[in-house]
């Protein structure tokens, strides 16, 4: 009896060591995020209503994909998931993973500002931005010339905190969607867009637009399109962040850009995220370059005036620059309390696995003397 109750324990404690999958499942998922998913069948996500080729409603069928889409379907079938897509505006997207309304978002632009809301995982796609506006003689060639023009965006686009930064004013014409936002375009009631650039590629083509608006100038940065969770899920983080790695590994990304784009996935530069000296010393050549455009075409008597803007903005952008100062602390804050509950989940697991062992050795031990006394009465 003996042998045997050692060769039980054996197995008992190394199914308990070995998480069930094999050695590819701890590849791909932490155990706590395996766990995870093991009581949350559904993760539920908020995407954009008209954001093609990443994600939209396709108007023939009623039907919801796109690049971003069919990827997550992707890694909810690898990793066991259902995935629930509820498509809506694209600020309503952001709002309703803050309020708890949804998981996560299909995508979004990684930037310091929203650091502060949200957890981003790997990049999936990188999405070059660059100004549009109709055919003609006046058309925009760079951020300092958006200045006073109405500009076309949808709202809690990325494009309204980057001019932000800049210290670029100008007159917003807001829209749900890119779709809608391109239609004020195309119809005069703004003057230009800043565009994402596959999606502006594949609007245009959609709606034959490409003779009425094109692209005039070089990107003005380059989005880092990630899934996003809302600050602070860790383990929905983490289960993101396996399935972009595995996808990207396996060819499967690849495969979709090359599906939605007919082009590879090419390595774009990363969006870089401008330093407080950064953003003060383009929001000075900005204004400068506004300075001498308004100088030449209404004369001398407009430079007083654009010296008194650029001393007002000037102004508002050290405040600025104290605000992300004070950002950029609240987020070093934010990850190091998140390392911290990290390992202390780490901790615990293992505590609580020791325990399971400790708790089945004993269970063991008991019944192979129970059964081991029994031997010895029937004898």
């Amino acid at each position: 009896m003996k042998p045997f109750a050692a060769l039980a324990l054996a197995v008992i404690a190394a199914s308990i060591a070995r998480p069930s999958g094999g050695a590819a499942a701890d590849e791909r998922l932490p155990a706590a995020a395996k766990a995870w998913l093991e009581e949350r069948r559904v993760i539920v996500f908020a995407g954009q209503e008209h954001y093609p080729p990443f994600e939209f409603i396709d108007e023939s069928t009623g039907e919801y994909g796109g690049m971003a889409v069919e990827l997550l379907r992707w890694i909810a079938t690898e990793f066991g998931f259902t995935a629930v897509f509820k498509p809506m505006p694209f600020e309503e997207a952001q709002n309703a993973v803050l309020r708890g309304e949804a998981d996560a978002l299909t995508g979004l632009f990684r930037s310091n500002e929203r650091l502060l809301r949200f957890d981003f995982t790997e990049p999936a796609f990188n999405v070059p931005a660059s100004i549009y506006s109709r055919v003609g003689p006046d058309e925009p060639g760079s951020a300092a010339e958006l200045r006073g023009r109405r500009v076309a965006t949808q709202r809690g686009d990325y494009a309204i905190e980057y001019l932000a930064m800049l210290a670029t004013e100008v007159e917003w014409v807001y829209a749900d969607d890119f779709g809608d936002a391109i239609g004020l375009l195309a119809s005069g009631e703004a003057d230009a867009m800043i565009g994402d650039e596959q999606v502006m590629d594949y609007q245009l083509r959609a709606r034959r637009l490409g003779e009425r608006i094109r692209k005039t100038s070089a990107p003005l940065y380059v989005g880092v399109d990630c899934m996003a969770v809302a600050k602070g899920d860790v383990l929905l983080h983490s289960i993101l962040d396996a399935g972009i790695e595995r996808a990207r590994k396996t060819g499967t990304l690849e495969t979709i850009y090359l599906k939605w784009t007919g082009q590879r996935l090419e390595t774009q530069p990363r969006m870089t995220w401008p330093t407080p000296a950064t953003i003060a010393a383009t929001a000075v050549a900005v204004a400068a370059v506004a300075a001498a455009v308004i100088a030449g075409r209404r004369g001398g008597r407009m430079v007083a005036e654009a010296t008194a803007t650029l001393r007002g903005q000037a102004d508002r952008l050290r405040a600025e620059n104290e605000a992300l100062a004070a950002a950029n602390a609240r987020l070093r804050v934010d990850l190091e309390e998140r390392s911290r509950l990290e390992a202390e989940k780490r901790r615990i697991d293992a505590e609580a696995a020791a325990r399971r062992v400790e708790e089945l050795t004993r269970c063991a031990i008991a019944k192979a003397l129970d059964s081991a006394g029994a031997d010895g009465r029937d004898g």
